[in-house]
């Protein structure tokens, strides 16, 4: 048994009590979450309850309920190929890369490596010695270890850290692809409207051009003044005129729809230019409190 004198005992003792010590200081303070007060009620919430539906899952795929197949074919589009998220998910995925990294950290690095040569010497460079006493073949092998002692806490925070970027990457994600199927749902929405307006726009066009017919009939009979028939002129050419502005607006939600869901501006002019009717509006969801609400927020 081996006995130490008390002096040697007392460093011991100091030693130990050290590494503890140093063991147990972390790098940094731990995270608290901070308490944000919120509404327990929507300041302008109704006094009548209303008809609302259940609250879907965070992950539900909620364009469905307007039960419009191209809306449903454009969202899957946008998911799939927009640009956007494309480099959202390239951000989230370097920042899982590097939680990998920074979790490698807590175990030892082993490093292993072989060489082998074959050396050959001219009749020069050994004068005196055979050829096969001047050719050779060397191999050699080694193996390192390294392996940093968390005394400080550094590697756990650095994984602590990297795990909040992950996450944090993961949430920016969520945000934009709910931002991009909006984005979608609200130009296609708007686009159905245009085009009901537009068609609004060229019956009223074909409408008041056959007035106009009328009257000028009437004022060739003598049965109008030429007052009625400027008047009909103007109510025709004011309505003419809404209608390139109706069609441009029009033209640019197109394109937008095709730059949201990754494609060249006009790849989806022949599909969208077809008029076709208002997606149905779903039930409308129950949003909880206002706490419940920001808490579903991906952001």
């Amino acid at each position: 048994m081996l006995e130490l004198n008390p002096v040697a005992a007392r460093r011991v003792l100091v030693a130990s009590v050290l590494t503890v010590a140093l063991a147990a200081c972390m790098v940094g303070p731990d995270h608290v979450r901070p308490s944000t007060p919120v509404a327990a009620r929507f300041v302008h919430e109704p006094a009548e309850p209303l008809t609302l539906a259940p609250q879907p899952l965070p992950d539900a795929d909620f364009w469905n309920a307007f039960d419009d197949p191209m809306l449903t074919h454009l969202v899957d589009e946008a998911l799939l190929a927009n640009h956007d998220l494309r480099i959202a998910l390239t951000h989230f995925d370097r920042a899982n890369a590097l939680l990998r990294g920074a979790g490698l950290d807590r175990f030892p690095t082993i490093t292993a490596g072989a060489e082998g040569a074959d050396a050959r010497a001219s009749a020069d460079q050994a004068p005196g010695l055979a050829r096969g006493e001047r050719d050779g073949e060397r191999y050699s092998a080694g193996i390192e270890m390294a392996w940093e002692l968390d005394l400080f806490g550094r590697v756990r925070r650095g994984v602590e850290s990297q795990r909040a970027e992950a996450a944090a990457s993961a949430a920016d994600l969520a945000a934009l692809q709910v931002a991009i199927v909006a984005e979608v749902g609200r130009s296609y929405i708007e686009l159905r409207g245009l085009q009901e307006r537009l068609q609004v726009a060229r019956d009223n066009a074909a409408n008041q051009r056959e007035t106009l017919r009328i009257v000028q009939a009437r004022l060739d009979a003598g049965s109008a003044t030429g007052f009625d028939r400027a008047r009909a002129s103007a109510q025709l050419e004011a309505t003419l005129a809404r209608v390139p502005a109706l069609e441009a607006e029009a033209a640019v939600l197109i394109h937008r729809l095709a730059v949201l869901a990754g494609k060249t501006p006009g790849a989806l002019a022949v599909d969208l230019a077809r008029p076709a009717g208002l997606p149905a509006l779903p039930t409308p969801v129950d949003p909880g409190t206002p706490g419940e609400l920001l808490r579903r927020r991906p952001d």
